[in-house]
């Protein structure tokens, strides 16, 4: 196992011989910077954005299907957002073994995922149930996009080692980008054009600004079949403290974290805002995110990851509490989209440093990592339909407290797992130091 930062630096050299010498008669680009390896970030930048910052505006459709009553049982609605999201988590276990195990197919896997998204949009603008759009925009999209992102990922590793928390942090701060423009875009599309066009639309859109950059995507390495050992995870990893406090964390956060950028669109219909203010509570929920992400990123190639985890979820905690659930002016929820943003948003850009503190092998990497996204897919997909359990036949401010009251205590539950592994830590280090000064004095 490898601890604290003198291990990341150990790491990064780890990982660089790894790449290097993985085919020794070829020149390899440059790693972690050079033309070829920040037109790689651009391209996958744009996918990002483009293809995440669809689902992350789906409070937009939700609140347009409930107010203008489109689709019968609308307390389902919610299970379409959740549903996309967890899906793209719940399978990264088995895309990550076709992507370790066949990586020279990953070009492929991303053309099939791009496709698959594509007719997700188009398949949901036929929509007239509510399990229509579970089935085509909830799950066939995050179906498709995690075909397409884990190789993806797994090209952005060959690129970047030392600076790959500074790379997570700019790619997963594209969705929030997008994330500011994309909500009042489909807010005016909904209103003027209705649902179904707008998902043609948007279908178009990405068929054209997606695929003239997919052939821009290689990978930095030339690669064969993996051999069954190289693909192997050491089961070791699964009894060390730091993997129960990280999975813990993991899963209490991802049981909340859509929520709020989901319901706060009909959350602020309810306290009598007007849908532009709702919309553009959305659109700083998810500009927000962009600081959060790159910070978070830039701090955990700094520094050991559990402390920004710790700070991130006991900071979200407290932003959902004073400015969501006390206060429910608009004022109040702009500085909770806000903060809120900041600190909750960045959180899944330290997986990757986790990775790197647990293990220094690439495949065992990707494994663990896809572990984590599968912990924040199960959070997820329990998220959903408690939320709508919660805010089921919400017309008023007040019937939202208790899905708010949720939030706030699972990100303190959150919390939990960093702080009694640092506990932890702390005593097991005045333990030893004790033992040390014991067998001084013998």
């Amino acid at each position: 196992m490898i601890n604290g930062d003198s291990s990341r630096e150990q790491h990064s050299e780890t990982s660089t011989e790894y790449v290097e010498n993985i085919d020794k008669d070829v020149i390899l680009p440059s790693v972690d910077g050079g033309r070829q390896a920040w037109a790689f970030m651009l391209v996958a930048f744009m996918i990002e954005g483009l293809m995440w910052g669809f689902p992350l505006a789906f409070g937009v459709f939700q609140a347009y299907y409930q107010n203008n009553d489109i689709f019968p049982n609308s307390q389902y609605l919610s299970l379409v957002g959740t549903l996309t999201t967890a899906i793209s988590y719940l399978g990264t276990p088995l895309i990550a073994f076709f992507t370790i195990k066949y990586p020279m197919y990953r070009r492929y896997m991303i053309w099939g995922g791009w496709l698959v998204c594509i007719l997700a949009l188009i398949g949901s603008s036929f929509a007239t149930e509510v399990w229509h759009l579970i089935i085509a925009q909830g799950f066939l999209y995050g179906f498709g996009f995690l075909i397409m992102y884990y190789p993806l990922l797994s090209m952005l590793n060959e690129w970047f080692v030392e600076r790959r928390g500074l790379a997570y942090g700019i790619l997963f701060g594209s969705a929030g980008i997008c994330g500011l423009g994309l909500p009042f875009l489909f807010e005016k599309m909904l209103k003027r054009y209705g649902h179904a066009t707008t998902l043609r639309a948007y279908a178009v859109a990405v068929f054209i600004l997606i695929g003239p950059t997919l052939p821009l995507l290689r990978g930095r390495l030339r690669h064969e079949v993996g051999t069954d050992t190289e693909n192997k995870l050491n089961p070791a990893i699964f009894k060390e403290p730091i993997f129960f406090a990280v999975s813990w964390s993991n899963i209490f956060q991802g049981l909340v974290f859509f929520l709020p950028g989901i319901y706060l669109p009909s959350y602020a219909s309810a306290i009598g805002l007007s849908s532009s203010q709702g919309t553009l509570l959305l659109s700083l929920l998810n500009v927000s995110q962009i600081i959060g992400q790159i910070g978070m990123g830039y701090l955990s190639d700094r520094f050991e990851p559990i402390a920004p985890m710790i700070g991130s979820t006991l900071c979200s905690y407290t932003v959902v509490f004073c400015t969501w659930y006390f206060d429910k002016s608009f004022a109040s929820l702009v500085i909770f989209c806000l903060l809120y943003g900041l600190f909750a948003g960045g959180y899944s850009v330290l997986y990757c440093r986790f990775v790197t503190v647990l293990t220094d092998k690439p495949a065992a990497g990707l494994w663990l990592y896809s572990i984590f996204e599968f912990q924040r897919g199960i959070g997820n997909l329990v998220g959903g339909p408690v939320s709508g359990i919660l805010a089921r036949n919400i017309h008023t401010a007040a019937k939202y407290e208790n899905l708010i009251l949720f939030v706030g205590i699972s990100f303190l539950a959150s919390s939990l797992g960093g702080l009694i592994y640092w506990g932890f830590r702390c005593y097991r280090s005045k333990f030893r130091s004790r033992c040390i000064d014991s067998s001084i004095d013998i």
